[in-house]
């Protein structure tokens, strides 16, 4: 009766470890997929209503186009950041904060950051930097759509 109770404590004690691995290596995946997904998962149109514009967000894997500016009542378009135009392009995604995009623009004097949390609504997360006064804008922005100018 002993040797049966141990040989199934051993064998519950390997499914358990078994069922481990198993969500270890499912959770990885999903990080793993995450991270594939950061370029799609920041496309769109989000309004800043400080300055009544929109980003126009259209990155992809060479950002050879990263975004626009643009008025969000007139369209005018007032600048258009891309691989020739900015800095220290990165991207990544994590658990905690969600799909990261950052860069600099010295012509404009400015750090990007955008941010797409994991949960919540659609709305995407800009901290701004000004290099020269040091000021910062931090703000949620409102997310428009994909195909919206």
């Amino acid at each position: 009766m002993k040797k049966m109770l141990i040989a199934f404590a051993v064998a519950a004690i390997a499914m358990a470890a078994s069922f481990a691995q198993d969500a270890v290596a499912d959770a990885q995946a999903a990080v793993e997929a995450a991270r594939e997904e950061v370029p799609q998962s920041l496309q769109g149109t989000w309004y800043d209503k400080k300055y009544d514009c929109n980003w126009v967000l259209s990155v992809n894997a060479t950002a050879t186009s990263l975004c626009k500016l643009v008025d969000a009542t007139t369209g005018h378009v007032y600048y258009t950041f891309s691989k020739n135009n900015v800095q220290n392009f990165q991207q990544h995604y994590d658990m905690t904060n969600g799909a990261v995009i950052s860069f600099d623009c010295a012509a404009k004097n400015r750090s990007y950051k955008f941010t797409k949390p994991i949960s919540g609504t659609g709305d995407l997360h800009i901290d701004i930097y000004n290099t020269v006064n040091e000021e910062r804008h931090k703000a949620a922005i409102t997310f428009k759509g994909v195909d919206v100018k």
